[in-house]
């Protein structure tokens, strides 16, 4: 008896199976062969390999098709490989495609639920969004620089203090990064050279900030069934407390004193002068989304662009005509912090490019998800609401067909008359659409800031532990190995 019920249970599952995965075939979609049960996200899940990389397989093998359909578990999804497909999602058909693509609970995970990147609601997303891009205008970046050059000093003590001057550069790109978030987020008092205590550096690594884990990652994405069940977070308990009592005690303390600064705090504070008269839990909840909109601007502010930077340094230290030439234009325009201002970085043509090229080979948000949210059809694809769809800019940008020789670290790919040639939405190093990244002016502001402030005073070489692959295999996010190290060479 209990034979028959386990090979009526088993066949059961096969036949669910077999029905489940041939979701896209009825639809006459291509998708990735399965394998029963796991559909295709075995290996994420034996984390041998990242969620960005699993992408990028699919697209290289398969990306003769426009759209491939793939599937974590049961549940169907979609990669899209084509750039006009693409510009449909991201531009074109946004209407459909407004959600961003990630799910978690407000109540169990506050500061991601409250992402304003992530927000599904069009109107809290709409006036998230405005408040993050108020404090991102010409004129707010154009006030930061000075402060950013106070930290400079900072920098070079720190430098000089290190033993053969040889450093591990993710840290100390960090570093940079969490004071200049510091001072134009929270108008604080940069300390993360001089401070090994200092809070903001400690919840500056990715392991104090997130409690990422395969199933985290699955769940917020694909099954947020899962986060509900399992009270799962992607934001550590720690790092939402430290949030949240940093904001709290920032925004007594400036209510009490009266103090106005023209940073992101004191925007939030005025986006928030709406809800005066709220009763407890309403201020709690107020506080909340201070807590939420200071977080996601300093942890984008930070470990994206430390990475960001700490790419940079670790290219154009293998690649010393690259750096000779940047350094001659930088030279061309002042020859010590001071002699910068925004106005003159903005407009060094070359820096722009190497950003660009670096951006291109490691951008720190190698994929991009959406949300179908009503149903379109694509190239005589009904694509239904609820569907996932996934852009890899990580293949994108590694496609010979769109960059020959890709993995070659080549800043004139981004001169004029290249740009010009290049196919549209085939460079996505900060999205496209509505939704693109709102912080991208402040980011590249901050990441080409910082390779001036270096180039001005080192010569950067490479060390013997930065060869190969540039790439932490262990992170959610494109980041770089955590011991590799450049060297210093004063010039």
């Amino acid at each position: 008896m209990l034979l028959e019920i386990f090979i009526i249970a088993l066949s059961a599952l096969y036949l669910f199976n077999w029905w489940a995965h041939g979701y896209w075939k009825r639809k006459n979609v291509f998708s990735v062969p399965t394998e029963f049960l796991f559909g295709n996200v075995r290996l994420l899940l034996q984390q041998k390999i990242t969620m960005y990389g699993m992408y990028r397989n699919f697209y290289q093998k398969y990306k003769e098709h426009k759209i491939i359909g793939f599937y974590s578990f049961y549940h169907p999804a979609l990669l899209v490989t084509d750039p006009e497909i693409i510009k449909r999602i991201l531009v074109t058909d946004f209407n459909s495609f407004s959600n961003s693509g990630s799910d978690m609970n407000k109540t169990l995970d506050p500061i991601f639920g409250l992402n304003p990147f992530l927000l599904k609601s069009i109107p809290e997303w709409k006036e998230s969004r405005s408040v993050q891009a108020a404090h991102q205008t010409q004129v707010k970046l154009r006030e930061l620089v000075p402060g950013f050059i106070k930290v400079a000093d900072f920098m070079f003590d720190f430098i000089k203090n290190q033993k053969n001057q040889t450093i591990k550069v993710l840290d100390l790109a960090t570093r940079i990064m969490v004071d200049f978030s510091v001072l134009s987020a929270f108008g604080l008092e940069p300390k993360s050279f001089t401070d090994p205590d200092f809070g903001f550096l400690k919840h500056a690594c990715s392991e104090k900030v997130f409690a990422s884990s395969r199933w985290n990652t699955i769940g917020s994405i694909f099954h947020p069934l899962l986060i509900r069940i399992f009270s799962l977070r992607f934001v550590t308990k720690e790092a939402e407390d430290f949030f949240l009592h940093i904001s709290k005690t920032n925004l007594e303390h400036r209510l009490s004193a009266k103090i106005t600064r023209n940073d992101l705090f004191d925007t939030i504070m005025k986006s928030q002068k709406k809800n005066e008269g709220q009763n407890n839990k309403e201020k709690i909840q107020a506080e909340m989304v201070i807590a939420a909109n200071c977080a996601t601007f300093y942890m984008d502010a930070t470990i994206t662009s430390s990475s960001v930077l700490c790419f940079i340094l670790l290219e154009l230290a293998s690649h010393q005509d690259i750096q000779e030439k940047l350094r001659e234009e930088i030279l061309s325009v002042g020859k010590k912090p001071e002699d910068f201002d925004f106005e003159k970085i903005n407009t060094m043509t070359y820096l722009q490019m190497v950003f660009d090229e670096c951006m291109r080979l490691h951008p720190p948000v190698p994929s991009l998800s959406r949300t179908c949210t009503k149903d379109i059809v694509i190239n005589d694809i009904k694509i239904s609401k609820g569907t996932k769809v996934f852009i890899s800019a990580l293949a994108l940008h590694q496609d010979p067909v769109y960059y020959p020789e890709p993995m070659k670290f080549d800043p004139e790919r981004f001169s004029e008359v290249n740009k010009s040639s290049r196919v549209k939405y085939t460079y996505l190093p900060f999205g496209e659409g509505p939704r693109i990244c709102v912080g991208f002016k402040y980011g590249t502001l901050v990441v080409k800031t910082a390779t001036i402030f270096i180039l001005l005073k080192y010569r950067i070489l490479a060390s013997n532990n930065a060869k190969g692959s540039l790439h932490d295999p262990f992170e959610f996010f494109l980041s770089p190995k955590p011991d590799a190290t450049i060297i210093f060479q004063e010039l």
